[in-house]
Formats: structure tokens, sequence, C-alpha cells
């Protein structure tokens, strides 16, 4: 008679590997969660201002390249920032409206902030070479013009990149936002219902 293949041992072994992965922590799917929002909402406003460019004929060089980077960082600083954000004001509120809200304003002013503050933080170190001596009031009056001057050219020429392709970009996000957490607090209601708490 042949021997039959040991198939429990070989189970057993792969059963206790598979129970020797730890399974991943709130922490870790709160970080991942974290990281794939900020790429892909870093990601995506970068190609709209990206769009915005070449349907006005602008060469693809380093200026442009430089101010796309401004662009994606500012909004993956937005998005790890801008969630938790939107999270802790509905703590309190499971309507979808309010958590749309959230989210959306959230996402408005985080990006055009944290944007605009890393395009003054560019345009300030250009101009550093013609400022004064750091910390006089010769320089301290340089720095809030170019901090002014650096604001209203963001205004005027990098916000209206942004618009009005980033507006449903921004309804999209919102609705995903209220869907997904309006799905865990109904499960979460359903279990306090069964389990008889409050």
């Amino acid at each position: 008679m042949n021997a039959q293949p040991a198939l429990p041992i070989a189970a057993s072994a792969d059963r206790r590997r598979i129970d020797r992965r730890k399974p991943r922590t709130p922490l870790a799917r709160l970080l991942e969660r974290l990281a794939l929002m900020a790429i892909g909402w870093g990601a995506a406003v970068t190609l709209i201002v990206f769009s915005r460019f070449i349907g006005d004929d602008r060469a693809i060089d380093a200026r442009m390249g430089a101010i796309l980077s401004i662009f994606f960082a500012g909004a993956v600083i937005e998005a790890v920032t801008g969630f938790p954000t939107a999270v802790i004001l509905v703590m309190r509120r499971r309507q979808k409206t309010a958590r749309f809200a959230a989210m959306v304003v959230s996402l408005t002013l985080g990006t055009i902030g944290f944007t605009g503050f890393l395009f003054y933080l560019h345009f300030n170190r250009y101009y550093a070479a013609w400022h004064a001596e750091p910390f006089t009031h010769n320089w301290l009056w340089q720095t809030l013009l170019t901090g002014a001057q650096a604001v209203y050219i963001f205004a005027v020429t990098g916000m209206p990149l942004l618009f009005p392709a980033g507006i449903p970009l921004l309804f999209a996000a919102g609705l995903l936002f209220s869907r997904t957490d309006g799905r865990r607090g109904a499960v979460r209601n359903r279990r306090n219902r069964g389990t008889g708490t409050h």
C-alpha cells in the first residue's frame, strides 16, 4: 500500500503560520486609510492643475514642475490633517449632511490654506536674497509685504486653477465620507440594540 501524504500535518502548519499573523490594529488601519486618502487627494488636485496648464498650452518645464509639487504637497498635508478634523467636527453628529459639510469645508479650506502657505514659503525664499538682515525692523516689514504679495498672487493665479473642476471632486469626497461613516454608525447602532447597550 502507498503511504498517504501527511495532509493534516501540512494543514496544521499552515494554520499555525496564519495564527501567528497579528491582526492590524485600529491605529494601523487608520494610518493606512490616511495614507491612501492623502496620495489620492494629492494626485487628484495635481491632475486638475496639470490639466489646466495643458489646456492653456503652457510649456512643461521646471517652473510647472515646481508649481505642481506645491499643489501636491499642500493637498497631501491637507488630507492628513483634514480627515481627522472632519471626524472630530462630526464626532457627536450622525447626520449625513453634517458629515458631508464637514469634509467639504475641511478639504476646501485646508487645501487652499496649506497650498498657499507652501507657495508663500517658496515665494519668500526667492525674495529673501534682497531682504535686509534677519530679525531687523526692515526685514520684518519686507517679510510681511512679501507674504501679502504672495497671498495676492496665489489668490489671483493659484486658486482659479482648482475651480471649477475641483468642485465635483470636493462633493465626491464629502459624499464618500458621509456614506462610509453612516454605514459604520448604522452597524454600531444595530449591535448596541442587539446587546441591549446604550
